[in-house]
């Protein structure tokens, strides 16, 4: 029997159309994700082989959770046919038995619900043939890495949803409780995705994820582009355990609903005992009487009433259900964790400011809201068809319009519920996070409005395609096709207006600074276009709205256009003018007032610009030595005039005949070249040529002036020019000044569209030299400049201060307008910001130096800890280093439409959003506002005193080395113990780093401008174990080499080779070994511990034995390793047992031992109990796996 009946569901399924639907659609999105980058599942890969085994096994694993709701649907079918067809109590009724009809019925759906993930296999073997990607692209077919895929996550994924969904179907009988258990698999998903945020949950997280996505993420995380692209995961350790646990979970579900279900034709009801009152009552009979007369009554009023009517029993019959409030549930769950959980980099707490809090809503309830919105606004369209008084509800008289615009605001009420929820359970959070700054007018705008409109206009597009395809099921998939067509087929199109894309807004970005700022009125206009659209969208759902049994389409048509006739067609026409004269408006505003381009236009561009300059890359240019900025902000009206005058000088050893100018996009701009005429102009490019006459002689110069004006006007398609603000406009040099020279980063960076525009391969930066060139002519940082004078007289509105470098010489008020006059202390990079808001000034002094954080009131939490890191820094750095140049040290808070910290002389712009709101709880916490600050008040020595060559390795001197110098500061201020943690997330990032490279890793002292993960992450790591091997002492004597030889000087500028020759100098010979494994080459290690014991000796010490391996590797730049032999001093330490708090007890132990081979032996003697032994027990050394470093020591037989 068991047999026939999986026989039956095999040929049931197959042969119905939404199998091969399913695997079409796997068999598209898997091909797209994997030939093109404007699709992604998942993560992009980088260098990683379009077929590689890691690419294969992670899209099994990524599509498992998206096969959830296609394996939903084939359970929950199969589980509930027998009772929508109303077969189920002839079924019941035949000699069958329990096992093999169920049995039968869940491997059936089981097993074809595998059917569409193979679709993941065969996109991945077609897209290695997609003739657009590039030979390197495609690597060998692993046809074993398809079949883990399929065995270690597809498979048991599917079985394990199946075993859920099917349960609760079979038991409930019931199609939205099979909804419900899907959305708890989610829940669980998100409550492990949730854990990975901190270091110390992985395992934990690896084991509570139902379907091993964040397992496999996080076994592969350090897997290098060598191995990504060769090596396919094994079943074992934590995917197996993690595999056990959720086929377990899915076996017992399957178990329990097996001795759980009945062959009865009902649903076990609890019977409900009446009261004698009610019996009574029903004993009575009925009293025969006259019919009431009625009078049919149609004004607008009625029509209106029953509207009303119809949309409250709408909106309660959907609240007050089970479904519903399980859905919720679920909901606040999975928010409320987010909340509580919610952690910023490094592990760190955030204030629970409002919008994060929003953010953190959106990111853990929207999901559950958008499936709520589909689901019921589906199910109030067949309503009264499912309940089969659709004959009777359509006599009913009423207007046509009735049903359509109550089931909308029923909706629209269901939506203000949630949301409402969401805030209330958002303001709880806050509140048990002793954080009372509610702000509960954003909760208001961006939940309330700008959500609940998006919302809406989802909801009345679910309605019309539900009246339109007339099919519940196939509507419900029409509804979540148009939902992710909509959200990802425009780039692909290339097509960025808002105005096509439906329901689009401009992204924007709330600030505690500058509230909704610049991006008010587009998401007003916007939302009034897209609201409008939705009333003409309600208009045509009205007018085909099945009202009776005439479902045929030409018989709707027909129908349709007697109800456009019939007194709705001025009212239509009406709205249609109004959506017109508003898209009008928006048309105007961003396509002709302001106008934009799309991605492929600016790549067009970019690939001209190449093609036409390249060729005067090496043109000498004049370099600027002196500026004087006259700037006036007018926040409010986001407008900006500057008045300019640069001094250029050649340095060059030839006349200069020609100049070179780059002009400024958004802004118009008014030139005056000394001794210049214009020679070329070319608009689409903004570029400009003059010629010199006479030719600027070698040590001549001129003076350059120049106006530029920002005119801000109307809406645009999405804000591009975030930098002038109502509070917090923050601008550079390089948004307000023609730069000089052809300019690389205007070059198309991706491999892929160099080539298809015919371009040569990119080069970075110049590759590195010992004997300098002319590339040592230039620094990094090149602006046709070196050290120059500056002066700035800057003017904003009355309630602003504005910032410029240097010493504020003069302010005054003139015309309700403030104006400030500074000069640098010392000539410094042609580098400047220049920042305007209403702030609150904290001061303090330091040797003469003023100390300065501007911040947004209510923003006070860190600006103490602030002051105390400028002054820890400065402290540290003139005592290692050199003095500090300038007379001040500002850190200044920008709205956080950027979340980093920069450095320019003497000031330092710092987001809102990150150091301003970071809370440091307890003294475990890594204090990232005090280590950022240290960082930055490094860059006034490392890039603003010395500034290495544009070459690579150059951001080895101005990077790591404000890494080590503020790993310094942080350690003389808490200890080495929070070194240890905070060295663990460096390399953590950095190991995970390497395998999403899209060019090749670098030896750190060849490192990349853009290579972040090595010059920062990688950088911490290297120069704290050089500070530990050769002593802080050395580290910082060869630094003041540095700064003695390169400190403010002009060309040829230093390169790592001399940062790594002057390590070497200061390295005893003994470990000169560490110069070539930290700098020169990519070296890891493989150290692990075997099991410590301990035996107590007869004069009351106690000797620790263990076993140890050392391995080290040298990797080549895709991170294939080759095993060397080792010979290096390496540290060994026996621990005691830690205090309570504590993660690691006092030294028993601690030497640095000569290691010469891999498997060393080791029995040392110590005085106390010990507790813990370990080998690199401080994490110093690179090591992929370094959980395995320490263990706990045990008694010994």
């Amino acid at each position: 029997m068991l047999r026939n009946i999986l026989a039956f569901e095999l040929q049931y399924w197959t042969r119905r159309p939404m199998v091969y639907v399913f695997l079409l659609i796997n068999v598209l999105l898997v091909f797209f994700a994997v030939t093109s980058d404007d699709v992604t599942i998942g993560q992009s890969y980088g260098s990683v082989h379009k077929n590689a085994p890691y690419v294969v096994i992670g899209m099994y694993a990524n599509m498992s959770v998206i096969i959830l709701l296609m394996t939903t649907a084939f359970a929950q079918a199969t589980a509930l046919r027998d009772f929508s067809y109303n077969t189920h109590e002839i079924v019941f009724s035949t000699p069958i038995r329990k096992f093999s009809y169920l049995m039968g019925r869940f491997l059936g759906a089981a097993i074809v619900a595998c059917i569409p993930l193979l679709g993941v296999s065969l996109a991945i073997l077609l897209g290695g043939l997609a003739p657009w990607l590039e030979a390197d692209q495609v690597g060998s077919v692993y046809w074993g890495a398809h079949l883990n895929g399929f065995l270690f996550f597809g498979l048991p994924n599917t079985f394990l949803i199946a075993a859920i969904i099917f349960s609760i179907a079979a038991l409930t009988r019931s199609s939205i409780a099979s909804f419900i258990g899907a959305l708890g698999v989610v829940v669980a998903y998100g409550v492990a995705l949730n854990l990975t945020s901190d270091l110390d949950n992985e395992r934990l997280a690896m084991l509570a994820d139902p379907f091993a996505l964040n397992t496999f993420n996080l076994l592969t995380k350090y897997w290098t582009v060598a191995e990504k692209n060769t090596q396919a995961l094994g079943l074992d350790g934590m995917l197996l355990l993690n595999r056990l646990v959720w086929l377990g979970v899915g076996a017992i579900i399957w178990i329990a609903a097996y001795f759980r279900f009945s062959f009865s034709a009902r649903k076990r009801r609890q019977k409900r005992k009446g009261t004698e009152e009610e019996m009574a009552l029903e004993a009575v009979p009925a009293a025969l009487g006259a019919l009431p007369q009625v009078e049919l009554a149609n004004s607008r009023f009625i029509a209106l009433r029953q509207m009303a009517s119809q949309a409250k029993v709408d909106f309660l019959g959907i609240v007050k259900s089970i479904p519903f409030l399980v859905i919720l549930l679920f909901g606040l769950l999975n928010m409320s964790i987010g909340i509580s959980t919610a952690k910023d980099a490094y592990g760190l707490t955030l204030y629970p400011v409002t919008y994060n809090v929003i953010g953190t809503i959106q990111g853990t309830m929207y999901l559950f809201t958008i499936g709520i919105l589909i689901f019921f606004s589906g199910a109030l369209v067949w309503k009264e068809r499912d309940a089969k008084v659709d004959e009777i509800y359509d006599a009913l008289p009423y207007p046509n319009w009735v049903p359509v615009v109550s089931k909308i605001l029923a909706m629209i009420g269901i939506l203000v519920t949630l949301q409402l929820l969401c805030i209330i359970a958002g303001v709880i959070g806050q509140t048990m996070m002793g954080y009372t700054n509610y702000e509960l007018g954003v909760y208001f705008s961006e939940m309330l409005v700008i959500d609940l409109l998006r919302f809406t206009f989802i909801a009345v597009i679910s309605v019309l395609i539900h009246t339109l395809v007339n099919n519940k099921y196939l509507a419900y998939f029409a509804v979540v096709a148009f939902l992710i067509a909509n959200t990802f087929i425009w780039t692909p199109l290339d097509i960025q207006s808002l105005m096509l894309r439906y329901g689009g807004l401009p992204s924007f970005t709330y600030s505690d600074m500058n509230g909704f700022g610049p991006f008010v009125a587009g998401i007003t206009w916007f939302n009034v276009y897209w609201l409008l659209f939705a009333i003409l969208l309600a208009g045509l759902t009205v007018f085909f709205w099945v009202r009776g049994k005439d479902v045929a389409w030409g018989k709707r048509n027909y129908n349709a256009g007697l109800r456009y006739r019939a007194g709705s067609k001025g009212a239509f026409f009406s709205m249609i003018g109004l959506w017109a004269a508003v898209a009008g408006f928006a048309f105007y505003n961003t396509q002709v007032l302001n106008t934009y381009r799309t991605p492929k236009e600016a790549r067009k561009l970019s690939a001209a610009y190449e093609e036409r300059y390249k060729q005067y890359r090496d043109m000498p240019a004049p370099y600027v030595t002196d500026i004087d900025y006259a700037i006036d902000v007018f926040p409010e009206q986001r407008d900006l005039k500057v008045k300019g005058r640069l001094t250029l000088a050649n340095k060059s050893s030839q006349p200069i005949d020609t100049i070179f100018l780059n002009l400024l996009p958004y802004i118009a701009l008014e030139m005056d070249v000394e001794r210049g005429e214009v020679l070329w102009e070319d608009e689409e490019q903004n570029v400009r040529f003059y010629s010199l006459s006479p030719p600027l002689a070698p040590g001549d110069s001129i003076q350059f002036r120049y106006t530029a004006a920002l005119d801000t006007r109307g809406f645009e398609n999405e804000v591009r020019f975030t930098q002038v603000v109502p509070n917090g406009s923050f601008f550079n040099t390089t948004d307000i000044t023609p730069q000089f020279g052809y300019q690389a980063d205007r070059e198309i960076s991706e491999k892929r569209y160099r080539k298809k525009y015919g371009l040569s391969e990119q080069e970075i930066v110049p590759p590195l030299e010992r004997n300098c060139s002319e590339h040592c002519r230039r620094h990094y940082l090149d602006a046709n400049s070196d050290w120059i004078t500056m002066e700035t007289v800057i003017s904003t509105s009355g309630d602003q201060i504005a910032v410029a470098p240097g010493s504020l010489l003069r302010e005054w008020e003139e015309g309700g307008r403030r104006y400030f006059h500074y000069r640098l202390d010392h000539p410094a990079l042609n580098f400047y910001s220049f920042i305007s808001a209403d702030y609150e000034v904290a001061r303090e002094e330091w040797n003469g130096v003023k100390l300065e954080v501007y911040y947004h009131k209510g923003h006070e939490y860190n600006v103490e800890n602030m002051l105390r890191s400028m002054r820890r820094s400065l402290e540290y750095y003139t005592e290692n280093f050199s003095p500090y140049k300038h007379q001040q040290a500002r850190i200044i808070e920008f709205p956080r439409y950027a979340s980093f910290a920069q450095a320019f002389p003497g000031t330092m712009p710092y987001s809102e959003g990150i150091g301003f709101i970071a809370q440091i709880e307890d003294e475990e916490d890594i204090d990232m506002v005090f280590y950022v600050v240290a960082h930055e008040m490094a860059h006034q020595w490392w890039a603003h005193q010395v500034i290495g060559a544009k070459m690579q390795g150059a951001t080895l001197l101005s990077e790591t080395m404000s890494q080590y110098s503020a790993l310094m500061v942080m350690e003389k201020e808490y200890g080495r113990e929070q070194m240890q943690k905070f060295l663990r997330y460096e390399m953590d990032r950095y190991l995970r780093d390497r395998g999403r490279e899209t060019e090749r890793e670098k030896p750190l002292m060849e490192v990349y401008p853009n290579q972040g993960y090595i010059h920062y992450r990688k950088g911490s790591a290297a120069m704290y174990y050089l500070k530990e091997m050769i002593g802080e002492e050395n580290v910082n004597a060869a630094l003041r080499t540095m700064i003695d030889s390169f400190a403010y000087s002009g060309p040829p500028y230093p390169t790592s080779h001399h940062l790594v020759d002057a390590f070497r100098a200061h390295t005893p010979d003994s470990l000169q070994y560490l110069i070539t494994d930290l700098f020169e080459t990519i070296t890891l290690f493989d150290n692990r511990i075997g099991d410590p014991t301990y035996r107590k000796l007869e004069n009351g010490q106690f000797e620790v034995s263990f076993k140890a391996h050392a391995g080290k590797l040298r990797a080549d730049t895709l991170g294939a390793e080759t095993p060397i032999p080792i010979n290096d001093w390496i540290d060994i330490g026996i621990y005691a047992k830690p205090e309570e708090g504590k993660k690691r007890g006092k030294a028993l132990y601690w030497k640095r031992h000569l290691i010469q081979e891999p498997d060393p032996k080791f029995a040392i003697t110590v005085d106390g109990l010990p507790y813990e032994a370990g080998i690199d027990p401080n994490y110093c050394l690179i090591d992929r796996i370094p959980d395995d470093n320490v263990k706990k020591v045990k008694e010994g037989s």
